[in-house]
């Protein structure tokens, strides 16, 4: 005969794993919000500074600075995005990661691309060629890591035939 108690140890865990499980859920709910007021806030200063510096600087540079801001934005998106698909489906997926990193590694790129002209000639020039072969590896890593669980995950939702009955 199984005694009343017996089942107590495993209800207290459960307990305190659905308290963990509101706790989690109410830290994912304010980083995801803190993230958008950020996101807005950076996007409306990346606005406002490209438009009061329209015409005082040269505008190549001025479309570098405000693409390089809008790919910051652009990262607030995704880790949001990411903090959705961790709620709705409560685990975590690993493409939206690789995906910010792409963007922040290109965002990377940009500006050095920027500072680039700027140093020819220098120590520093090479230190950046470095860097810009360094963020292009790191590219092509995410990027085949990202077709690569495209296409294990394809691979695992296709139906698989047997017999029917």
């Amino acid at each position: 005969m199984r005694h009343p108690d017996a089942d107590h140890p495993r209800h207290e865990r459960s307990w305190i794993a659905a308290l963990l499980g509101y706790g989690e859920f109410l830290i994912d709910t304010a980083v995801a919000f803190a993230l958008a007021v950020g996101g807005v806030i950076l996007l409306a200063v990346v606005l406002y500074d490209f438009v009061r510096e329209l015409g005082q600087a040269p505008f190549i540079g001025q479309v570098l600075k405000l693409l390089s801001g809008l790919l910051l934005v652009f990262i607030f998106t995704e880790l949001i995005s990411t903090i959705r698909i961790v709620i709705a489906r409560r685990r975590v997926e690993v493409e939206p990661f690789l995906i910010v990193g792409i963007v922040a590694a290109i965002r990377r790129l940009i500006v050095i691309s920027a500072e680039a002209e700027n140093l020819l000639g220098t120590s520093q020039f090479r230190d950046l060629m470095v860097e810009i072969g360094v963020l292009a590896g790191t590219v092509l890593v995410l990027g085949t890591t990202v077709l690569v669980l495209r296409i294990v995950r394809r691979e695992d939702d296709a139906p698989t035939p047997g017999p029917t009955a």
